[in-house]
Parts: C-alpha cells; sequence; structure tokens
C-alpha cells in the first residue's frame, strides 16, 4: 500500500464545478486560508485563469490581493495555478509575451505549483509553457494528460500522447486528469500501466477526476492501488455534484484500504464548516452524489452546458429542441474529429449543434469558434475531420482572417497602450478584459465594508477621548461602544 497525498481543490475547481466559479470571494479565502494551511495537503489549487477573471467581473475584487492573501495564511501549504498554455482568461489564443508577464506575476504573487494541461494534447505547446513557466520562477511542474472517451482515445493514443513529455526537462512529473468525470475503476486498470510503462525518467502519480457520474470515488481508490500517489479532492460543500470526491471520505476510504495518508482531518471539518456556513448565509448549492446516468457516455457535454442550452433554448420558446441539439451535438463531434468536450470546445460543439438543428441543414451557417478549431488554433483535432465540414469551413470569411493571437505583442507595446506607470498586475488584467470590468475593481478599492470598518477601527485608536460612535444606512443602524480601559 502507499502512503496517499491529497491536493485540494475546492477554493477553484470545486468553486467552479458547484458554484459556477463565482461563488469564493477574498473574504471566504482570508477565512478558511488558516484551516487549510493545518491540513497537510501537498498543494492547493488556488485559481486558473477563469477564477482571475471572475473575481474581477463579478466581485470587483483585485484576484492578486486573492492570491496574496491565500500566500500570507497559508505558508506551509503550495498554491497551484492551472493552464491549457493556449489562453489566459479570453478564449482565444493569447500571445506568449501575456503568458510571461502571467507567469512571473503568479510567481510573484505566491503560486509555486503549475499544471499545464492541453486539451487536444499539444504536447509541444505544452513543453514550451512548462520551459516558459520553470524561466518565471515556478517550483513544480506538472505536465497532463486530459481524459475523454471517443473511438479514438484508446490507451495507444495517451499512451503516445505521454510519452512526449517524458523528454522535457521543465516537467517534474505528469498527471492524469478526467475534467468531465468519464473515468471508471475498469478504464484505469488498463490506462494506468499503459501510461506508465512509457515514461523512462518522468514519474506518473497524480489523479484529477469529477464525480459527475458518481465513480470518481471509486476511480480514484482504484489509481491509488495502482500507486497514484496524490489524488485530488474537494471539501463539502463542494465536493460530489460535478466536483470531486469529498476529502474526509476519500481519507477514510484510503486508510480503509490499506493506505497512509497524513492530514488533520479536524482542520479539514472546520474548513468545511466554514463554507457550510457561506453558503447557508449566501444561499449557495451544496453538491451532492450524482446518479449514474450512461447516456453520459455517449454525448459527454457538462451538465452545466446543459443547463445552460436548456436555458438559452427556453428563451428562444424551443424548449422541445433540446433531445435533437444533444443528438445531432454527437455528429458534430464526430465530424469535428472527436475533440474533448470541455470548455470552450463543449461550448463551440453545442452552438454549432443548435446552429445545425434550427437552420434545418447541417451546417448552412459555420460558427466562427468551430472555424478556428478547425484550422488548428487550439491545436491538432485527434481524428479524421469531415471533408464537407472542412471544405466549407475554410471557405468562410473567417478561414481568411488571421488566427487570433497570431501577431505577438510586445510588454513595451502594451504600456504604450494602456499607461507607462500601471502595475504590472493591472497592466495584464487591461491586456486581456474589458476596460469596464478592470475600471470597476479599480474603483471598489478600498470601499468594501471590511475595509471601512477597518480604517474607522485605525482612526479610532488614534482618538482616545472616543468612547462610542454609531454608522446608519437606512433602517441599519450599527453601534461600537469602546471596552474601558483597565
Amino acid at each position: 500500500m502507499s502512503d496517499v497525498r491529497l491536493v485540494d481543490t475546492t477554493l477553484r475547481d470545486g468553486n467552479q464545478s458547484i458554484w459556477g466559479a463565482t461563488g469564493i470571494t477574498t473574504r471566504m479565502v482570508e477565512g478558511i486560508a488558516p484551516s487549510l494551511d493545518r491540513v497537510g495537503y501537498r498543494a492547493v489549487e488556488a485559481a486558473t485563469s477563469t477564477m482571475l477573471a471572475t473575481a474581477v467581473r463579478f466581485h470587483r475584487e483585485d484576484p492578486w490581493a486573492r492570491l496574496r492573501a491565500a500566500r500570507d495564511r497559508m505558508p506551509h501549504t503550495r498554491l497551484g495555478f492551472l493552464t491549457t498554455g493556449k489562453r489566459f482568461i479570453t478564449f482565444y489564443r493569447t500571445p506568449e509575451s501575456v503568458f510571461r508577464l502571467a507567469f512571473e506575476l503568479l510567481v510573484r504573487n505566491g503560486v509555486t505549483r503549475l499544471w499545464v494541461i492541453d486539451p487536444m494534447h499539444d504536447m509541444a505547446a505544452a513543453k514550451r509553457m512548462a520551459t516558459m513557466a520553470r524561466a518565471a520562477g515556478f517550483e513544480e511542474i506538472v505536465g497532463g494528460i486530459c481524459y475523454t472517451t471517443s473511438p479514438v482515445h484508446t490507451d495507444a493514443y495517451f499512451a503516445d500522447r505521454i510519452a512526449e513529455l517524458d523528454d522535457s526537462p521543465a516537467i517534474d512529473s505528469v498527471y492524469l486528469k478526467d475534467p468531465a468525470g468519464l473515468l471508471t475503476p475498469d478504464r484505469i486498470r488498463t490506462l494506468v500501466p499503459a501510461l506508465r510503462d512509457r515514461l523512462t525518467t518522468t514519474p506518473f502519480d497524480e489523479i484529477h477526476s469529477h464525480c459527475t457520474t458518481g465513480l470518481a470515488p471509486l476511480t480514484v481508490l482504484e489509481a491509488a492501488d495502482l500507486g497514484m500517489t496524490t489524488v485530488h479532492c474537494a471539501l463539502p460543500p463542494l465536493a460530489n455534484g460535478n466536483s470531486h470526491p469529498a476529502a474526509e471520505r476519500l481519507v477514510a476510504n484510503l486508510r480503509a484500504r490499506g493506505h497512509t495518508v497524513d492530514v488533520d482531518t479536524t482542520a479539514m471539518a472546520e474548513a468545511s464548516a466554514y463554507l457550510d456556513r457561506q453558503a447557508r448565509i449566501k444561499r449557495l448549492p451544496r453538491g451532492v452524489p450524482a446518479e449514474y446516468d450512461e447516456d453520459y457516455y455517449r454525448h459527454n457535454i457538462p451538465g452545466g452546458v446543459l443547463s445552460t442550452l436548456a436555458r438559452q433554448l427556453g428563451e428562444l420558446r424551443r424548449p422541445e429542441l433540446l433531445p435533437a441539439v444533444k443528438e445531432e451535438a454527437v455528429r458534430v463531434r464526430a465530424d469535428l474529429g472527436w475533440p474533448i468536450v470541455v470548455t470552450p470546445f463543449a461550448q463551440y460543439i453545442v452552438t454549432q449543434a443548435t446552429l445545425n438543428v434550427m437552420a434545418g441543414e447541417r451546417y448552412a451557417q459555420v460558427a466562427d469558434e468551430v472555424v478556428d478549431l478547425l484550422r488548428g488554433d487550439f491545436g491538432p483535432l485527434p481524428g479524421p475531420v469531415d471533408a464537407d465540414l472542412l471544405d466549407r469551413a475554410m471557405s468562410t470569411r473567417r478561414a481568411q482572417q488571421p488566427l487570433p493571437g497570431d501577431d505577438d505583442v510586445t510588454i513595451d507595446q502594451l504600456r504604450d497602450r494602456f499607461g507607462r506607470h500601471l502595475p504590472d498586475e493591472e497592466l495584464l488584467l487591461r491586456a486581456v478584459m474589458p476596460a469596464e470590468q478592470v475600471d470597476a475593481m479599480v474603483a471598489a478599492r478600498g470601499t468594501s465594508t471590511r475595509d471601512v470598518v477597518g480604517r474607522v477601527l485605525s482612526m479610532l485608536d488614534e482618538r482616545p477621548d472616543v468612547t462610542s460612535f454609531a454608522v446608519s444606512n437606512g433602517g441599519t443602524r450599527v453601534s461600537v461602544d469602546r471596552a474601558a480601559s483597565r
């Protein structure tokens, strides 16, 4: 049996899977971080570029301040960041100069572990990103194999892809990432040995799987039995559902199988209780174990994408089209050469399927994003592409335009555009986000209730003659009395 280490995904993937990426705030990070730091995790997944964007867009919070808050309150725990190496915040390809700045800023603000995962298995691009990240100062870099199911995604396919990572000096280890929760205990028994056989120097010891079909808690146990010594998990209420196996239950199950897991489950319970309180206060959902859905293995469409599709069809007054769009999405994926059905490709596939069904003709209109996919913007497609679709796509106006991100920009040019004296962190956000969203974040600095109360209390320290004060806002009144000195 093995000594198993845990990676916590609560703040990032748990939040994204259960709370739509918008539930966690900086104040919540500050509240939960001390408990997380006591658990003994191998690492905590702190952010992706999507999480940085949602901090700005939905909370008007500085995402770099959030990372620093985690760093300062988790001094004994490594913080991690996940990247595809193709895009940073935007859905379009990001210039490498922007990625270099992003990597430098992540390290500067306390992130020392990086997962590099290319969903299309463009391993040359992944290795280039890993080299860039090492130069920026990341202490640990983990390359990834992104699991999915299709006629072309065989054990041999994945084994060939993982072999491409073995010669990279910038990659410390490799992990198996199952973002759609499609892995099964049976498949893991053949897949892990096949992948391990193709690596000669690089460790392959980490697994990440979602509970979408309810099988992940069993799958990761089987992986641990096969020698995978690092397992990803989350804390309730941000576990189960479309998220990851619940941490305390996972620990109990691993120990029951004879594995050693050196963690503080009391600290886990404290962190989970904090999140439960926040969920009740903010009326946020709680992840629950998912029922098994055999059809999911056929269409692969994530639950969040399906619910959004149902809502949009309802707004168009065509809710009856949902079954037909799901069926067409299976055909579209096959026509596209079997890309993995995760963000943003899941959205591209469903959008094209919707266009086909509503038009009554397949590919009468080809979505711009599908054109980008077909001309290689996201790397090589894993299987053969339908010839008619390719001809139609390549004849569009979109196909004649330069690929997004082809024209690299320099940081000096960005400073000319946005301001010579901007801090690097703000410059990066302005380079990849709408100006009005960043403006709102900047304007909100120092205006939160916590900030205002903190300044008032600081002022009181300088006025010992003030014994009480009150603040009112409409029907709410708060009063504070100074304790008598002893």
